[in-house]
């Protein structure tokens, strides 16, 4: 999958995913407050109905000892009896004390009620007191199933708009695969024309000069170095893949300077200066890939160059600046620039494809590369090599 492909589908898919996880957690809290209220209301009225079951069985009682015979016995729920004083006088089981309150409320994870109660015999007995466990285990098993629920909807929606947004890309797909299919023919039946002007351009040289074809053939010299330049890259594009490049130490200097001197006819047909200041720095690399690298930094800094402008050239220290003073690129294109077929300026024309071969190469290398770029001001490329011994 091309980086024209992988970019918007991760893009739509975070974006889908993010948002409807966003909706299914605010579904999730609603879910859980309604299930936490819910169970509040079924535990609040089973104690009050164990209340009431309580207070009319022990209604008759005339001792303690009634009372204990008597009571409902239930195991989620804890009983106890105050006097008059607001003292517990009877417990169900362990003695547990608190603050007296009226009505139903929650105190150290429990749930409590506090009714008054009239007793026939017992008239100094005047509240019973009903104790239940707090709501924490079923919120926590609701709290899991939530869990449980959300993370595999997550999983399965992610899995879902994944595979639908590859099939709504499929046509893209195809059509970036003709392109290549197109770029790779017209590579493939550039080279025969291409060899024989090169040739005859070479033998016209040869022939010594002649005022009056030299501006033509500067003209021609020219045309064919662009045609060249665009030629190579998209044989590379085409190699790049199937094409083993044997490593090893190179002196990037006079890899420069050479392909410096190829481009100067473009740069003096737009009256382009250069600052040089090269410095021997060895790389490990392939050559004809640190050759593709300089090509198009040094036509990028030609093609977007104003006229009379300047190109700046730094080889040291184990980096490599082109620095131009051309049209920029606007600060929301920066992160687009080395994609496939991107192109940000229609009147200069080309493939698109220059800062891909520099972005891929340098990626296979770990070379990292930085852009700096201010409009109508200029552009700055800069890539840090591993320097070799």
């Amino acid at each position: 999958m091309l980086n024209i492909e992988r970019k918007p589908l991760i893009q739509f898919v975070s974006v889908f995913v993010a948002l409807n996880t966003l909706f299914l957690l605010t579904l999730s809290v609603l879910y859980y407050y309604y299930q936490q209220n819910i169970y509040i209301d079924i535990r609040q009225n089973s104690i009050r109905y164990y209340a009431d079951k309580v207070n009319e069985n022990i209604y008759s009682a005339t001792s303690i000892q009634d009372i204990k015979d008597w009571m409902i016995g239930d195991p989620r729920f804890e009983v106890a009896i105050m006097d008059d004083k607001k003292k517990v006088v009877y417990t169900s089981d362990k003695p547990f004390s608190i603050p007296f309150k009226l009505g139903m409320f929650e105190y150290n994870d429990h749930f409590y009620s506090i009714e008054p109660i009239d007793m026939e015999k017992l008239h100094r007995y005047r509240y019973l007191v009903i104790r239940a466990d707090s709501i924490d285990k079923e919120l926590a098993k609701t709290r899991k199933s939530i869990f449980i629920v959300l993370t595999f909807s997550i999983i399965f929606m992610t899995l879902v708009i994944y595979t639908l947004s590859k099939l709504f890309l499929r046509p893209l797909r195809v059509y970036i695969s003709k392109l290549d299919r197109f770029i790779r023919d017209t590579t493939h039946e550039l080279n025969t024309p291409l060899s024989i002007i090169t040739m005859s351009v070479e033998r016209l040289y040869e022939e010594g000069p002649d005022p009056k074809i030299d501006k033509h053939l500067g003209r021609m010299t020219v045309a064919l170095r662009t045609i060249s330049h665009l030629y190579n890259d998209l044989t590379f594009l085409t190699l790049y893949q199937k094409t083993a490049f044997a490593e090893q130490s190179l002196d990037l200097a006079p890899i420069l300077e050479e392909r410096i001197h190829y481009f100067r006819p473009l740069a003096d047909a737009k009256k382009i200066t250069f600052d040089l200041n090269i410095q021997p720095t060895f790389v490990k690399a392939h050559s004809e890939k640190l050759i593709r690298v300089i090509d198009n930094l040094l036509s990028n800094a030609i093609k977007y160059n104003k006229r009379s402008g300047n190109i700046t050239v730094v080889l040291n220290n184990g980096f490599l600046s082109v620095k131009d003073t051309g049209i920029g690129i606007p600060k929301d294109k920066l992160n687009d620039i080395f994609l496939r077929y991107t192109r940000f300026d229609d009147a200069n024309g080309g493939f698109g494809v220059g800062l891909n071969i520099v972005h891929m190469i340098c990626q296979e290398y770990h070379f990292p590369i930085t852009v700096e770029s201010q409009l109508h001001e200029g552009t700055t490329f800069r890539i840090q090599f591993t320097a070799t011994p």
